[in-house]
């Protein structure tokens, strides 16, 4: 999980430094809305995944051993990763699949699937263990009455059990009531603390939170040992007790960094995604629930005018887009703790190139307006000076390095041609290669 948190904020570094050098039609590539689709997934899934990190972590180090928390994090945190790698893929182009030194992406691509693989496939987490496990390490009674079940003193087991029967009743008809009222006020008599413009999202938690509970009840009723079983239905709790652990550690980690409202773009796409997300698994659980009454039942009470969120808006979507394409307090926020290499690999000269296209853009918009097309016909016009059609000149030479792929002549690429000739690609000290070309 702290690798996907590091890789997810480091695809939305370099994705968001990459499509605002990258022009088409004199227009950076991030400014086009079907990248801005990508670039906010990317940024708001990296506030996500570092704040769930810290959350755990933090409960690690108080001394916690949170199982069915880690197997969240584990099939979530990778999966999310897949999604990020896949989406910086696709902005980045041919610049992200010609190998070479350059490429300074293709590792973490091949990397992605064996997080998803090792330490429990995801499929099985997904399925078996995020609400297998969950569901009776977290519910009040449940574990108390298999536990009462095994005592070996049957009279003290039973007593056990029947307090724990009882109260497992008296729990289940509050949180039907309150997961009933909830649902029909849209989460308006959900209790929320003071926390400013996230409030109502606090509200949603509880409503949805409500409605989990009950729903497992109903569920652990009509199905028993038999639910385990139905593991497409297991794997929709598990989604959607993934997702209110996750929206939690988005809140929390918004509340701890002081309530920063450049970051609420990232906190609204979090939470209306996952709420989104939540409304659609429910919709699914009462589809698919083999007792039909029970279900009819539960979507009256839960979703009467079935699932109303329906995912961010465009507009917060290129608000988030936004923050990962200009400098500023809250990109640094969402690409914390990357290394920034000194040497001139491909990260390194991508800061460099990106720094530079934001550092000319205001000599450049004096040329859009002038109508100057290119930086001679600028200084022609007198439109901008000798030094900076220089700075102009050296910052699409740093763009080119940046989008130029490594191509390299056969002989360099043969294994017994470099052990005969003792050469060595272009990128690691050797002559120039013959060809670099710009990936398309």
């Amino acid at each position: 999980p702290s690798l996907s948190a590091a890789g997810a904020a480091y695809a939305a570094h370099t994705t968001g430094a990459y499509a605002r050098i990258r022009e088409q039609f004199h227009l950076p590539i991030g400014k086009f809305e079907a990248i801005q689709e990508r670039l906010g997934r990317l940024a708001a899934t990296a506030y996500l995944l570092d704040g769930a990190r810290r959350f755990t972590c933090a409960g690690i180090d108080a001394g916690h051993h949170p199982a069915v928390v880690t197997a969240i994090m584990k099939g979530q945190a990778t999966d999310r990763l897949r999604v990020c790698v896949n989406d910086a893929m696709d902005v980045h182009g041919g610049k992200a699949v010609i190998e070479g030194p350059q490429n300074y992406m293709g590792a973490l691509y091949r990397a992605v699937p064996i997080g998803i693989t090792v330490e429990g496939a995801n499929i099985v987490t997904r399925a078996l263990i995020q609400f297998g496990q969950g569901s009776i390490r977290s519910h009040p009674y449940v574990l108390k009455e298999m536990l009462a079940l095994e005592n070996p003193d049957r009279a003290r087991g039973l007593d056990d059990f029947d307090s724990a029967f009882w109260g497992h009743v008296g729990h289940s008809v509050s949180n039907a009531l309150r997961a009933f009222v909830r649902a029909w006020t849209g989460g308006l008599t959900a209790p929320a603390p003071d926390a400013g413009k996230t409030a109502h999202y606090y509200r949603q938690l509880g409503r949805y939170s409500s409605a989990f509970a009950l729903c497992v009840d109903m569920a652990l009723l009509t199905l028993g040992g038999d639910l385990k079983r139905k593991e497409m239905i297991s794997a929709r709790f598990g989604d959607i007790l993934s997702e209110l652990f996750l929206l939690s550690a988005v809140l929390k980690r918004w509340q701890d960094e002081g309530r920063q409202d450049a970051d609420l773009p990232l906190v609204e796409w979090s939470m209306q995604t996952g709420c989104a997300t939540m409304a659609a698994r429910f919709d699914e659980i009462f589809t698919n629930l083999p007792s039909r009454p029970v279900a009819w039942m539960l979507r009256f009470m839960l979703m009467p005018l079935g699932p109303r969120h329906r995912g961010p808006q465009d507009a917060v979507t290129r608000a988030c887009a936004n923050i990962l394409i200009e400098p500023s307090a809250s990109r640094d926020r969402v690409t914390t703790g990357l290394f920034h290499p000194a040497d001139d690999g491909g990260v390194a000269r991508l800061d460099r190139a990106f720094k530079l296209v934001v550092a000319v853009q205001p000599v450049r918009d004096r040329m859009r307006k002038a109508h100057a097309t290119d930086v001679a016909k600028a200084l022609a016009q007198g439109t901008i000076t000798e030094n900076e059609a220089a700075q102009l000149e050296a910052v699409a030479r740093a763009v080119a390095d940046v989008i130029n792929v490594d191509d390299f002549a056969p002989e360099e690429l043969s294994a017994f041609a470099s052990q005969s000739t003792g050469k060595r690609d272009s990128r690691e000290g050797g002559a120039p290669s013959p060809v670099h070309h710009a990936a398309e």
